[in-house]
C-alpha cells in the first residue's frame, strides 16, 4: 500500500530527480537513516550543500553536508517521523521535503535537483510491500520485511506478540501458534534472533519455543514502534542467527504529551466446539490492560515514554491439552477408562498414603506484569542519547504428561515463575559531516524457577500401551535457571564520496547457573495397575548429589563472544551498488567442566573440552542494480557466511553431566529392581539406592567435540522486483539458498558392540534375550513372572537389555559433534497491491521450501536429542528432511479502510495462511535396534513372508494397513525416510474488525475491535483444524519382537498404529474471539 512512512519514487516536473542513494542497511541498529544525491539543474553534482533533517514532533535536528560527489548521509535518526528535510546551496537554490517517514534499519533516499527557485518537493516514495518495507532502494540487497506501527494496530492477534506480525514475511512459518513458534526457511526456531532496541532479547538458554526468555512476550506490543524481519541480510553487524533476525524498536516521547489506555478480553465460551461437538474447558478467561504515556521533560531536548501492562489468565495453562479418557468427549481420546484412573487414585491414597490428584485441571492461574521507562536526550545537533529500563514478572501454569497414549493427574503439573530486568543505553553521534558513530550497552538479569504441584517421585503406571502419569514430573524435581548478560556494540561509519565504510565490534558476556536435577525425588514405572498395587516396579531411577548438596550438580559457568567487522558499500553509479564486508566471531568460555579421567580415557574424548577459541571468519557480499525504466525495477542479491548461536542449554549439558557430581541409580529392569529390593515409597527424602547386588549405580557424561564451534551457514539470495503497469501492483520473485557450514548432531559413545545386523542392514545392540522372539509379548513389552520363558527372566524379572555390551560403569556417554551436511532452498513469488490512496490493498505470496538437516535439535538434553531424532543407524551423520520444513505455503493479506464519518475509520484486516503440515517419520513403536531409544525408522517388508509375525491375524491386519497407506505401499522393501511423510494441509484465516470513534476531548480518539482467529472454523468445524502426529514427529506402526534365529528375519507385533491427533493446545484448531479497546490522547 502507499504508506505514509514510505518514500515513493515518482516522476517530478519541478526539477526533482528521485534517485536511489548508496546506503547500507544497518542491521543491529535501532535507528533509521537518510541519504541522497544533490545535483544542479544541469545534472551536475552539488558539493557542500547543507542538509537539515528535522524530526517534527520532537524538534530533533540532524545536519549533513554533501561531499564532492554531491552525496550526503545521515545516520542514527529516530524511526518514523514525520521529518522535514531541507537541502540548500547558495546560488543553487533550496528544496524542502515534508512528511518524510523513515523505516527501522533502513536508509531511505531523498535526492534533489536544485534549481534557482525555492520549491517544495512532491512526494518521493520507495515502493514497499503491503507492510511498509522500503522495497525499491539501492540498499535493498537481501531478503526481509518491515512492519510499521499502523500495521501492528490493524492486524489480528490474540496472543499480542511479535510472532503474529512477522508472519507477514512469506518465508516465515508459524509452525506452532499455541507456543508462538516460528521457523524461517525450515530452520529450528532456536536459530532465530530477536532484538529490541538493538539488544538481544532472545531466550539466552534455549528452553522457550517462542525464542523469548519468557512464555509470554516480556514487553507490550503497545511500546513497539516498528518491526523488521531479516531473512538474509548481508550487513556485517548481523550475528547470532542462522535463521531469521527480528528487530523491534520501542516508542519515544515527543514535544507533546500523548498516551493510550487499552485492554483486551476473551473467554473460553468465546471459542468453537471440537469435532465431538464439545467445547473443552481449556481456561476461564483472559484479561489484558495497560497504559502508555510519553511527552517532553524539556522541550526539544529531553523526552520520556513509559508503559505498564498487566495480564491475567484465569485457569490458563501452557502445554498439551485436549486429551481425555474414553467417554470424556475431549478432542483426543486416550484408550484408558475413567474407572482405571480412579483405581490408580485409590491405590495411591489408601495403599501409599498420598493424594495424587485427579484428571481435573488444577486451580491455578497464569499472570504477567510488564513495565518500561525510556528517556531520549537531544544532547546537541551532533549527539543523541537514549536509555531504557524494562521489567517483566510472569507466572505460568503448565500441563504436562499428556499425549496420544498418556494422561496425567494434576499432581504431575507445575508452575514456572519468571523474572526479567533489562537496562539499555545508546549514543548516536555525528562527529563530522563524514563520520558518525553508534554505541550501545545493555545488562539483563533473568531467572526462571519451576514449582511442582506435589513433592513426590515421578510415577508412571502402564495400562497396556497407555500410561497414567502422577507425582512430580522428573525434570521438575529440581529446576532453577539464573542468567546475567552484558552486551556492548560500537559501529563507526565513514562517508568517503562513493564509498560508505563501516567498522566496529560487538561483545556479549553471559554468566549462568542452571540447576537441572532430574529424578532427584526418584522415578518409578509400573507395568500394570496390579503391579502398582503390589509394589512391583518395572524400573526405577534416582539421582543423588555425591556431595549431599543439590546445588553441586548445577551447571555454573559463563561464555563470551567477541565480534569485529568491516564493510564497504560502493555506489558504482546511479544504477549499481555493491557491498563487501567481513566479520570475525570468537567464543570464549570462562571455565571448563570438571575433568573425568576415567570417562575421558575410556571413550577417547576429554569431557572438559568446550567450544572456546573456535572462531569464524564470515565474508559477505551484496548488490543492487536499479534499471532505467518508467516504473521501479531492480535486481538484487548477495552471498555470505553467518555465525549463529547454539542454545546455551546444549553447551551447558557437559557441565551438568560430568559423571562426578551425582550418581544415577538406574535399575533399568525388574531383575535389578527385585535383586536390590527396590520398593516404591512416596517419601522423597528416603528413596532406595539398592543393596549393592547387581547395583544399578552408574554415571552419565556429556562431551563436546574439540572441533565444534557455533552453528554457521552460508546464505545467498537472488531477487527481481518490478512495479507492474496496473494499479501500482508490485511483482517479486526471489530465491534464498542456505548451505550448512557447521551444525550440531549427537552420538552415543557408550553404545557397546553390535550384537548382530538386522535383515535391513541395521546394526542391533540387544543382548541375547533382546534378540530372542520368545522374550517379546504381543504389545512390544517383555514377559515377566513365573510363567515367562527361562531365557527371558532371572527369577520373575525380565533380563532383556538394550546396549547389552555397554560399559556398565556408565549409562549415557553422549558427544555433541560438528557436521557440514544440510541446507535449504526457498523460492517465493508474490504480488502486492498497495492502497495508493484507495480503500483496498492486498498481497498474495507462494513459497516453496526444501530443507535438510542431520538433527532437528528439538530438545534441551543430549539424551532427548538422540531419542527425538528418527534414525536408521544409531549415531548416523545423515541429512534428511528438516523437522521444521514447510514444503508449500501460501500467504494472503487483504486490508480495507474507509472513513464513513469525519476522520474516524472503519478497518478490516484478513490474513490467510495455508501450508503443508509438519513432516513426520514412520517408525517402530518401541526400541527396535536396542540402543535404548524409541526412534527407529520403520522397515517396510517387501512382501508377505519377508518378516515374521506373532500370529496370522497380526500379519493380515498389517498388510491391510500397508495396502491402505500410499506412502508405505510405495516403499516396500525399503526403510522409511526420516520426516518422509507429512501431516495434513492446514488452512487458517484470521480476521480483524475495528471502528474508530470520537474521544472525550479534542484530538482524542478511541477504537473498538474484534479479532476472530481461525474464522473459517466458525463456518465449518472441519476447517482450520490442525491434525498431526505430535512431538517428536514419529508415527509408530509395529512393535519389534525379536529376530528369528533360523531365518534372520524380524518378528513384528502389530497392534494399533499411532493415530493423528487434533492439536488443540490453546484451542488453535477452533475459532476464538477476542475484544479490544484503546483510547488515545
Amino acid at each position: 500500500m502507499t504508506h505514509p512512512r514510505c518514500l515513493r519514487m515518482s516522476k517530478l516536473t519541478l526539477g526533482l530527480v528521485a534517485a536511489l542513494a548508496a546506503a547500507p542497511v544497518f542491521a543491529q541498529s535501532t535507528s533509521a537513516g537518510v541519504a541522497g544525491l544533490v545535483t544542479s539543474s544541469g545534472g551536475q553534482p552539488v558539493p557542500n550543500a547543507e542538509v537539515t533533517i528535522t524530526h517534527v514532533e520532537s524538534g530533533t535536528v540532524s545536519r549533513a553536508t554533501s561531499d564532492a560527489s554531491g552525496r550526503y548521509n545521515a545516520r542514527g535518526l529516530r524511526v518514523g517521523g514525520p521529518y522535514t528535510i531541507t537541502i540548500t546551496k547558495s546560488g543553487e537554490g533550496t528544496k524542502t521535503e515534508e512528511g518524510v517517514y523513515l523505516n527501522l534499519n533502513q536508509v531511505n533516499s531523498v535526492d534533489a535537483s536544485l534549481g534557482g527557485d525555492v520549491t517544495t518537493l512532491g512526494a518521493v516514495q520507495a515502493i514497499g510491500g503491503d507492510y511498509g518495507s522500503a522495497l525499491f532502494s539501492a540498499n535493498k540487497m537481501g531478503t526481509g520485511t518491515n512492519v510499521t506501527r499502523e500495521q501492528i494496530e490493524s492486524l489480528p492477534s490474540i496472543n499480542r506478540n511479535l510472532q503474529d506480525y512477522v508472519r507477514l514475511d512469506p518465508r516465515v512459518a508459524q509452525t506452532d501458534k499455541a507456543r508462538n513458534e516460528i521457523s524461517v526457511g525450515g530452520q529450528n526456531p532456536r536459530f532465530n534472533l530477536i532484538r529490541v532496541d538493538g539488544i538481544s532479547t532472545n531466550d539466552a538458554f534455549g528452553l522457550e519455543s517462542n525464542g523469548l526468555p519468557t512464555p509470554r512476550q516480556p514487553f507490550s506490543m503497545d511500546v513497539i514502534d516498528e518491526i523488521s524481519v531479516d531473512v538474509a541480510n548481508y550487513d556485517v553487524t548481523i550475528t547470532g542467527a542462522t535463521g531469521g533476525v527480528i528487530n523491534a524498536v520501542t516508542k519515544s516521547g515527543t514535544n507533546e504529551f500523548h498516551g493510550s489506555v487499552y485492554g483486551t478480553y476473551r473467554e473460553n465460551d468465546w471459542s468453537g466446539k471440537n469435532q465431538n461437538d464439545i467445547r473443552p474447558q481449556l481456561f476461564d478467561n483472559e484479561t489484558t490492560y495497560g497504559l502508555t504515556l510519553g511527552g517532553p521533560v524539556i522541550k526539544d531536548k529531553l523526552f520520556f515514554f513509559a508503559n505498564y501492562e498487566k495480564y491475567k489468565g484465569k485457569g490458563v495453562f501452557t502445554g498439551a491439552s485436549g486429551y481425555g479418557p474414553i467417554g470424556s468427549g475431549e478432542s483426543n481420546i486416550v484408550q484408558i477408562q475413567q474407572a482405571q484412573v480412579d483405581q490408580i487414585i485409590d491405590i495411591s491414597r489408601n495403599t501409599y498414603g498420598f493424594d495424587p490428584g485427579t484428571l481435573a485441571l488444577p486451580a491455578l492461574d497464569s499472570d504477567s506484569e510488564e513495565k518500561g521507562f525510556k528517556l531520549d536526550w537531544n544532547i546537541s545537533d551532533k549527539h543523541r542519547a537514549s536509555v531504557r529500563y524494562g521489567e517483566s514478572e510472569q507466572s505460568t501454569a503448565n500441563l504436562n504428561g499428556f499425549g496420544n497414549q498418556a494422561l496425567s493427574l494434576n499432581s504431575y503439573h507445575y508452575v514456572r515463575d519468571f523474572s526479567l530486568k533489562t537496562y539499555t543505553a545508546q549514543l548516536f553521534s555525528d562527529w563530522t559531516d563524514t563520520f558518525s558513530t553508534e554505541a550501545k550497552v545493555s545488562y539483563r538479569d533473568y531467572s526462571a524457577v519451576r514449582t511442582a504441584a506435589s513433592q513426590l517421585p515421578a510415577i508412571a503406571v502402564r495400562i497396556g500401551n497407555n500410561t497414567v502419569n502422577l507425582g512430580t514430573e522428573q525434570s521438575t524435581q529440581a529446576n532453577e535457571l539464573r542468567t546475567e548478560t552484558w552486551n556492548a556494540f560500537f559501529a563507526g561509519t565513514l562517508f568517503l564520496n562513493d564509498h560508505t565504510v563501516k567498522f566496529g565490534f560487538d561483545y556479549e558476556d553471559n554468566d549462568l547457573f542452571n540447576l537441572f536435577g532430574q529424578r532427584v525425588f526418584g522415578s518409578y514405572t509400573f507395568n500394570s495397575i496390579a503391579d502398582y498395587a503390589a509394589n512391583r516396579p518395572l524400573n526405577y531411577r534416582y539421582s543423588r548429589s555425591n556431595s549431599g548438596n543439590i546445588d553441586d550438580i548445577a551447571a555454573n559457568w559463563g561464555m563470551r563472544n567477541v565480534g569485529v567487522f568491516l564493510q564497504d558499500t560502493w555506489a558504482v553509479n546511479n544504477n549499481l551498488t555493491l557491498t563487501f564486508g567481513v566479520r570475525y566471531d570468537e567464543p570464549m568460555v570462562k571455565n571448563s567442566p570438571a575433568y573425568n579421567a576415567t570417562a575421558s580415557t575410556l571413550f577417547g574424548f576429554r569431557n572438559d573440552q568446550t567450544i572456546d577459541g573456535n572462531g569464524l571468519f564470515e565474508p559477505r557480499f551484496g548488490f543492487n542494480y536499479t534499471f532505467d525504466s518508467d516504473r521501479p525495477t531492480q535486481l538484487r542479491g548477495g552471498v555470505g557466511l553467518f555465525q549463529g548461536a547454539a542454545a546455551t542449554v546444549w553447551l551447558s549439558n557437559p557441565y551438568s553431566n560430568t559423571g562426578l557430581a551425582y550418581t544415577d541409580y538406574n535399575f533399568s529392569s525388574q531383575t535389578l529392581v527385585n535383586t536390590n529390593g527396590i520398593r516404591f515409597t512416596p517419601d522423597i527424602n528416603n528413596q532406595p539406592i539398592g543393596n549393592g547386588s547387581l547395583n544399578g549405580a552408574t554415571q552419565s557424561v556429556d562431551f563436546v567435540d574439540s572441533k565444534l564451534g557455533q552453528p554457521s551457514v552460508w546464505k545467498a539470495n537472488l531477487a527481481f522486483d518490478t512495479e507492474l503497469p496496473w494499479y501500482g501492483i508490485v511483482a517479486s520473485a526471489e530465491a534464498v539458498v542456505t548451505k550448512v557450514n557447521e551444525a550440531i548432531y549427537y552420538q552415543q559413545l557408550n553404545l557397546g558392540n553390535t550384537s548382530r545386523v538386522g535383515q535391513d542392514g541395521r546394526n542391533l545392540y540387544w543382548n541375547a534375550a533382546g534378540l530372542n522372539p520368545a522374550c517379546w509379548l504381543d504389545d512390544g513389552r517383555n514377559p515377566t513372572g513365573a510363567g515367562a520363558p527361562a531365557a527371558c527372566v532371572r527369577g520373575t524379572a525380565s533380563v532383556v537389555d538394550a546396549r547389552g555390551s555397554r560399559d556398565p560403569r556408565f549409562n549415557d556417554a553422549i558427544i555433541a559433534r560438528p557436521t557440514d551436511k544440510g541446507g535449504s532452498e526457498s523460492f517465493t513469488i508474490g504480488l502486492n497491491k498497495p492502497f495508493n490512496g484507495g480503500d483496498w490493498s492486498w498481497g498474495l505470496y507462494y513459497t516453496y521450501t526444501d530443507a535438510d538437516e542431520v538433527s532437528g535439535l528439538t530438545s534441551s538434553t543430549s539424551g532427548s536429542q538422540l531419542g527425538n531424532n528418527a534414525v536408521f543407524q544409531a549415531n548416523e551423520n545423515v541429512a534428511s528432511t528438516a523437522a521444521y520444513e514447510v514444503k508449500n505455503s501460501i500467504l494472503g493479506t487483504l486490508n480495507w479502510k474507509h472513513a464513513f464519518f469525519g476522520d474516524y475509520e472503519t478497518k478490516l484486516g484478513l490474513i490467510y495462511q495455508g501450508r503443508n503440515g509438519r513432516p513426520y517419520s514412520y517408525a517402530f513403536d518401541n526400541d527396535a535396534n536396542g540402543d535404548g531409544r524409541l526412534n527407529d525408522l520403520l522397515y517396510i517388508p517387501a512382501g508377505r513372508g519377508d518378516v515374521l509375525f506373532g500370529t496370522a491375524r497380526e500379519e493380515q491386519a498389517f498388510w491391510n494397513y500397508i495396502e491402505g497407506n500410499e506412502y508405505l505401499a510405495a516403499r516396500r522393501g525399503q526403510v522409511a525416510e526420516r520426516n518422509g511423510a507429512r501431516n495434513s494441509w492446514i488452512n487458517q484465516f484470521d480476521l480483524h474488525i475495528e471502528q474508530e470513534i470520537p474521544g472525550f476531548f479534542k484530538d482524542n480518539k478511541a477504537s473498538l475491535w474484534l479479532d476472530v482467529m481461525n474464522v473459517g472454523n466458525l463456518l465449518n468445524k472441519k476447517w482450520g483444524r490442525v491434525e498431526e502426529y505430535g512431538f517428536p514427529g514419529m508415527r509408530g506402526v509395529v512393535e519389534y519382537g525379536g529376530v528369528d534365529a533360523a531365518t534372520g528375519k524380524y518378528v513384528y507385533r502389530f497392534n494399533t498404529p499411532d493415530q493423528s491427533t487434533v492439536y488443540d493446545d490453546r484451542g488453535i484448531s477452533r475459532w476464538a474471539l477476542q475484544l479490544g479497546f484503546r483510547y488515545q490522547f
